[in-house]
């Protein structure tokens, strides 16, 4: 859970700081293009199992289904506003890690 919260304050902190064009590749933002939603799902896992909740671990991994939609409408809004720039940057980094 701990590492979820740091991931996340660390990709708010770089997600503040784009380039000039407004595109993150900074930070941890070189190591998964959306570090962001990998640190909220490791910290709600992390809470899932420290309570011992099947439920909450159910709703957790539905909320990843619906969050990896949101990624997807999300990258290809990138490519159609950041173009080839984002397309090799989705080369180079992973969706998540």
């Amino acid at each position: 859970m701990p590492g979820g919260l740091g991931l996340c304050t660390a990709a708010m902190v770089a997600f503040y700081a784009p380039d000039g064009r407004g595109l993150n590749t900074n930070g941890v933002y070189r190591l998964s293009r959306h570090p962001m939603y990998v640190g909220y799902f490791v910290c709600f896992v992390g809470m899932a199992l420290l309570v011992r909740s099947p439920v909450l671990l159910g709703v957790v991994l539905i909320f990843q289904v619906a969050a990896h939609w949101m990624v997807l409408a999300e990258e290809r809004w990138c490519l159609e506003t950041f173009g080839d720039d984002y397309a090799r940057y989705m080369r180079s980094v992973h969706r998540y890690l």
